[in-house]
């Protein structure tokens, strides 16, 4: 009566069955870009760059100047009213809004970069719950066959067909595993934690994952991911930016040193005399004294004699050739990080066949002679249960394998830039 639960016991094995979720890995991460605090915390600065941008639009605003004076010996006085209207010549306002314009582009860049590691992130976390999970339900099936075959030891040992340690040896393997099955299930509980955190999730609500690490996107050829990652990452578009907004703030600066003017215009009433009598036309003694009305025009000029800037303009210039190294330093290091990610996702690929084909097809012969072996009485239950351990870690082992293909294809699609 062993025979039917220890074949069942590798069917279970060799198949994990998960319980069905609810939330797929990209559905995922498309919520993640949408809500993640650090993500809408990013954007704002986006925001920001957009108000600079309309301010840079702007012309300076007029002023008004009024003032006034009085004699304190006499009682002449004074009042005046001015205006200063600038003219924000040399190219100024062009150049401010060049500058804000691509600030605007950097900032969206450097959101657009931050999902891109974003959803790496989900994704690499996903395949950590996902392999969690299959070792947590290769334990579970343990357990279930383990306690069947229980019931059925313990009934022999009754009957007087088996010794009695089998049944203490198949305890102690049985509480073993639920020790094991403990500390996977806490983890597992622990990684949807995570994943709550990346999308925005309270902890009392951590979502609940569909997936499995076997089912994993089959990547572009080579030549076409090196394409892609030079058209699409944001890191490398964000230098190429800040390449562009480093010379758009060279021309800013030689702007800020040529001429500039304002209008001028000027309103003046003044009230003078003298601390003498007069007399008028109608024969009458009047003071001496009179109101003046003055108006005023003119032009205020800046003059760009004792610099031009020539300070700034050098320090903006010494900006663009180190955002033209660092332009290209990124260029090298997508086209590293892309044959790198190749070479790796090969290697693994290669690895989870030789793994799943020969090791684990090896390893499931072998514990399928064992339990034969004990059927017949030729090994004891030390022996089957010594090959049930030995099996289980090449099952865990394999799950590393698959967590390792699965994050080596997320190395690709960060390589390339894929968000969603």
């Amino acid at each position: 009566m062993r025979a039917p639960a220890l074949g069942l016991f590798a069917c279970l094995l060799a198949v994990p069955v998960f319980a069905q979720a609810q939330i797929g890995v990209e559905e995922l991460v498309g919520r993640g870009i949408e809500v993640n605090p650090e993500l809408r915390a990013a954007r704002t600065e986006v925001d920001a760059a957009r108000g600079r941008l309309l301010q840079a639009g702007f012309r300076p605003n007029p002023m008004l100047d009024l003032n006034g004076s009085k004699n304190v010996a006499g009682p002449d006085n004074m009042q005046m009213i001015g205006i200063s209207w600038p003219l924000d010549l040399g190219g100024r306002k062009d150049a401010r809004v060049a500058v804000a314009a691509r600030e605007l582009a950097v900032s969206q860049a450097r959101v657009a970069d931050r999902e891109r590691q974003l959803a790496a992130e989900i994704r690499m976390k996903a395949g950590e719950l996902f392999a969690a999970k299959r070792n947590l339900q290769i334990t579970d099936n343990l357990l279930t066959i383990n306690r069947d075959a229980q019931r059925l030891v313990s009934r022999r040992v009754r009957e007087g067909a088996a010794p009695a340690l089998d049944e203490s040896l198949l305890l102690v393997e049985i509480t073993r595993l639920e020790a094991q099955r403990a500390g996977q299930a806490g983890r597992v509980e622990a990684l949807r934690l995570g994943l709550a955190r990346l999308i925005g999730l309270p902890p009392a609500s951590p979502p609940e994952v569909s997936g499995d690490l076997e089912l994993v996107q089959a990547p572009p050829d080579r030549e076409s991911a090196l394409t892609l990652a030079l058209e699409r990452r944001p890191d490398l578009r964000m230098a190429t930016l800040e390449e562009n907004l480093a010379r758009a703030r060279v021309d800013k600066e030689r702007a800020e040193g040529r001429f500039d003017a304002s209008l001028v215009a000027q309103y003046q009433r003044q009230e003078t005399g003298f601390d003498l009598m007069g007399m008028n036309g109608a024969g009458n003694f009047k003071p001496i004294m009179d109101v003046f009305h003055m108006v005023t025009f003119g032009v205020s000029i800046t003059l760009p004699v004792r610099h031009q800037n020539q300070g700034n303009v050098a320090a903006a210039l010494a900006d663009v050739e180190g955002a033209r190294q660092r332009r290209e330093a990124t260029d090298l290091l997508v086209r590293q990080e892309v044959i790198s990610a190749y070479a790796q996702h090969d290697a693994i690929a290669q690895a989870t066949g030789i793994y799943a084909k020969q090791v684990l097809t090896g390893a499931r012969g072998n514990f399928d002679v064992v339990r034969q072996s004990y059927q017949l009485g030729r090994v004891g239950l030390l022996d089957v249960i010594a090959e049930q351990r030995r099996l289980i870690e090449l099952e865990m082992g394999y799950t590393e394998v698959l967590k390792q293909q699965w994050d080596a294809v997320v190395d690709l699609q960060r390589a390339i830039g894929t968000t969603r």
